[in-house]
């Protein structure tokens, strides 16, 4: 097996155009066979990007980390997809109507609770209790309707930390990167050997390597349920394969299958799964794509497809220097993805401000 000619083209022609200063590129078949290929710099000025380079993985956090974690305690018995906010935070939405205590985990799974995409916690709190205190008073409108969000992801690795007894650092090793031989994926600070830079942080003031990007994963020590985690390329691989044979790790067959099936339907046409983006027209991956997938903000993005049993990894650090230059990920993503599945379509350029 090896990755498509067209597909490592799309990331060196990225790399090569200055879009993303590196990145690698792979591609995994259920039984585990993968190719990898690597383009470019871990940083402006840096060392080549290895196959064994680690990147910030964002939010493919929520379905690398905390869905397989709400899966597999699913599975055991230990919650039910059903189960309301109020069963494991009794204070949730207190005086609030409607209330957060109310919301089923089964709609943080698919972004249907009502809540907001995006709130600027680090500009508020400063450390995790606080910042979970916060959560479990956000408001909730617009329920049933589609809005993707970090915070139901932070409430839903609140919530296994909840059941498990373990900051959910410890629970997804346990549960998930230990019995899946993922040694080189965890959530930071991991140092800066054979990382990825991303942002020279204005907040901050200095560069992160290996330290979290996002502003919000800082104030949950950079262990959060949208957020924080680190991984390789190979890693990564594992994970996918996993899904691809549907591995009894990541929980019973018919939790796994619901996982994968249309849950919930958005305004701009876009297919929710538990946790998973599906195939529709203009989903990141082309729009001939299969199968189901999700994306990072630091440009990483995974893309699975059961009926050819491959699945497609681009890792790259598309915000370093800065967040507002122009990586075109949007672009990148559909050429190789579609390429890697033997898919090429064409690709209406559109901005990436909000891209996660």
């Amino acid at each position: 097996m090896r990755i498509p000619d067209a597909a490592h083209a799309a990331l060196e022609q990225a790399v090569a155009r200055a879009e993303v200063p590196g990145g690698v590129a792979a591609i995994v078949a259920a039984d585990g066979a993968c190719d990898v290929e690597v383009a470019g710099l871990t940083r402006l000025g840096g060392d080549a990007v290895r196959i064994t380079t680690r990147f910030d993985l964002a939010s493919l956090t929520k379905v690398v980390a905390t869905l397989p974690c709400v899966l597999r305690l699913a599975s055991d018995g230990e919650l039910s997809l059903d189960d309301r906010i109020g069963r494991f935070f009794v204070n949730a939405g207190w005086f609030q109507t409607p209330s957060l205590a109310d919301v089923p985990l089964r709609a943080l799974l698919t972004h249907t609770a009502g809540l907001r995409n995006w709130i600027p916690l680090f500009a508020r709190v400063s450390e995790r209790r606080t910042a979970l205190a916060a959560v479990l008073q956000a408001p909730v409108a617009d329920a049933g309707q589609v809005h993707y969000t970090d915070v139901g992801f932070m409430l839903l690795g609140a919530v296994v930390e909840r059941v498990t007894g373990q900051r959910l650092d410890a629970a997804a090793s346990a549960l998930v990167f230990e019995p899946l031989g993922m040694r080189r994926t965890g959530f930071g600070p991991i140092g800066s050997d054979d990382v990825a830079a991303t942002e020279l942080c204005g907040w901050r003031g200095r560069l992160l390597v290996g330290e979290v990007h996002d502003e919000n994963a800082t104030v949950w020590d950079g262990v959060a349920g949208h957020a924080g985690l680190f991984g390789d390329a190979a890693d990564l691989a594992r994970y996918a394969a996993a899904w691809l044979r549907r591995d009894p790790i990541l929980g019973a067959a018919e939790t796994l299958a619901e996982a994968t099936r249309p849950q919930a339907h958005g305004d701009d046409g876009s297919v929710r799964g538990l946790g998973w983006l599906l195939a529709h027209p203009g989903v990141f991956a082309g729009a001939a794509a299969r199968g189901y997938g999700h994306t990072g903000f630091t440009g990483t993005s995974l893309w699975l497809d059961p009926d050819d049993g491959l699945a497609s990894i681009l890792l790259t650090n598309r915000v370093h220097p800065r967040r507002d230059h122009p990586s075109r990920i949007q672009d990148l993503r559909p050429a190789f993805h579609g390429a890697a599945h033997g898919r090429a379509v064409p690709v209406t350029p559109a901005a990436d401000a909000a891209t996660p």
